[in-house]
């Protein structure tokens, strides 16, 4: 699925079979499975706290563009390309 648009009613969560810790205030996961490491950015990082537990695609939108200053089109299309890159490489999964 992971080919496929996102659409905002797409509820996400992140895998719970990465490995992740803070470093500096990052988020740095690891794939034993994949045997690869991930590190996310500080706004990744903040995507990766919302998606601990099941949130909609929209909803994860909503709340980022009122914590960063950012149009909401940016914010989706930004977001959106994040959550493809993490479902193919199977850091997140839709619910």
């Amino acid at each position: 699925m992971s080919d496929q648009e996102f659409r905002d009613e797409d509820r996400i969560v992140a895998s719970t079979d990465l490995l992740t810790t803070r470093v500096d205030g990052e988020v740095m996961a690891m794939s034993v499975e994949r045997g690869a490491c991930y590190g996310l950015d500080p706004i990744g990082s903040r995507i990766w706290e919302l998606v601990e537990t099941p949130v909609t695609v929209g909803d994860l939108v909503v709340r980022l563009t009122r914590e960063y200053e950012v149009d909401a089109a940016v914010c989706r299309t930004d977001v959106c390309a994040l959550l493809s890159s993490m479902e193919s490489e199977g850091m997140i999964r839709r619910v």
